[in-house]
């Protein structure tokens, strides 16, 4: 009986995953396709937690810290870049009118 419900949730984390992957290519927006691969990359961790429990085993524990580092990283720099490259109404520069 276990072992069904953890084939059943690694199915619905493939699922998931298999969502985030549809977002990140066909996103109205790039915010979209920020959060996409942030869902991702919480699926592939929880996929290798659920692998591990699976195999009874603490082996993949690196790779789970490792994976959630890069997810992590990865959306910090995916904000950073979408911050840089097109700033908000605060940051555009105002052309000064001359006074005629």
């Amino acid at each position: 009986m276990i072992e069904l419900i953890h084939t059943v949730a690694l199915f619905i984390l493939a699922g998931t995953a298999l969502c985030g992957v549809y977002r990140l290519f066909f996103g109205p927006s790039r915010v979209d396709r920020i959060l996409s691969f942030d869902m991702i990359a919480i699926s592939v961790v929880a996929m290798i937690s659920e692998l591990s429990l699976m195999g009874r085993t603490p082996e993949f524990l690196e790779l789970i810290l490792v994976f959630s580092l890069l997810g992590f990283f990865g959306t910090v720099m995916l904000v950073f870049y979408e911050h840089k490259s097109h700033p908000g109404p605060e940051k555009e520069t105002k052309k000064e009118e001359k006074p005629q």
